[in-house]
């Protein structure tokens, strides 16, 4: 049975793939026309993407917060969590 940890480290590495494909997708902005149906169904996409992504790193929050209760991990793995959550949410 997977620990109350893997599953947010499981979880963090899925919102990473996230973050990266709407970096991607913002990215092959510049190759669509200036507007049109095209570029609003791809901005809409983003935007989509970006709240999901939202979502998540606020779900791993909530889970990270309630951890020292749930599962003992050390200080300084907490703050390595923290810092991680707190860089992919600035990107």
């Amino acid at each position: 049975m997977a620990s109350s940890s893997d599953s947010w480290m499981k979880e963090y590495n899925e919102a990473v793939k996230l973050a990266d494909d709407i970096n991607g997708m913002i990215s092959e902005r510049s190759s669509l026309p200036g507007s049109g149906p095209e570029m609003q169904r791809h901005a809409s996409a983003i935007r989509r993407k970006i709240t999901i992504l939202g979502t998540r790193l606020d779900s791993l929050q909530s889970v990270l917060s309630k951890l020292p209760g749930k599962q003992p991990i050390s200080d300084k793995e907490m703050n390595r969590r923290k810092d991680m959550l707190g860089n992919l949410r600035a990107r």
